[in-house]
């Protein structure tokens, strides 16, 4: 009797944190959507700069998301139901995640040395189209660019000396309006490049990126051995039914 009510206890606990953790794991899949669509609606133009391989980022990671979501769903009814068949498709779909956590991860830390040529390829481009009234978006990457980071152009105001409108442009040398401090060609003039300010921003993101997936996943890892446990104990009970 004792040893009926220890193992009634074990199943018990197994139950409860697989659970817990396919709850964790639907709610991550919904802060992932939440993420993405921010991204997508305030960021997602500006991918038209970024190199062809960030362009769907916003996309992709609403798409993860999405999977996430319906798999954690699939565990918290695995877990409750002691479904072995929901169990195991959680548990295929969570190591393969947790797989690819691991390898965006690496991505991460290994981008932050390509982040300058990115950079400088983005910023030359958004100069080049500064002017293309069709097409603001440059103009308004270039703005939030300069007066976030208090600087002017890839490497200084002189980037902007082919652009003759003065609509854009405070004159020879002296960049755009946002170059200037409150957007006014007659204050402080951000003699600073932005090239390597940026790089650093993108880095410090890519490191966030990289520490926040090796944690994930982590987490995800103790998750794997609370599933496989709680798979174990439904398969010997199944045995003696």
């Amino acid at each position: 009797m004792g040893r009926d009510n220890l193992d009634k206890q074990i199943v018990i606990a197994m139950k409860c944190l697989a659970f817990s953790f396919s709850c964790l794991f639907w709610l991550s899949g919904l802060a992932l959507i939440i993420v993405g669509g921010i991204i997508k609606n305030n960021y997602g133009d500006y991918f038209k700069y970024a190199d062809n391989k960030f362009m769907t980022t916003p996309v992709f990671i609403i798409v993860i998301g999405v999977i996430v979501f319906i798999i954690g769903f699939l565990g918290c009814f695995g877990a409750i139901k002691e479904n072995s068949y929901a169990m195991s498709s959680f548990f295929m779909v969570i190591v393969i995640i947790f797989i690819l956590e691991i390898i965006v991860g690496i991505l991460a830390f290994v981008y932050t040395s390509k982040v300058e040529n990115f950079a400088d390829d983005a910023l030359k481009r958004a100069v080049e189209d500064v002017s293309d009234e069709d097409d603001p978006l440059a103009k308004e990457l270039l703005d939030w660019m300069q007066n976030k980071f208090r600087c002017c152009g890839v490497l200084g105001p002189f980037d902007f000396n082919n652009v003759t409108d003065s609509n854009f442009t405070c004159g020879f040398d002296k960049g755009l309006k946002s170059c200037h401090r409150k957007h006014d060609c007659k204050k402080t003039l951000y003699s600073v490049g932005c090239k390597l300010k940026f790089s650093d921003f993108i880095k410090q993101n890519l490191i966030v990126v990289g520490s926040i997936s090796f944690g994930i996943s982590t987490i995800k890892f103790f998750g794997i051995v609370c599933v496989c446990g709680l798979m174990k104990v439904i398969s010997l009970r199944n045995e003696y039914v």
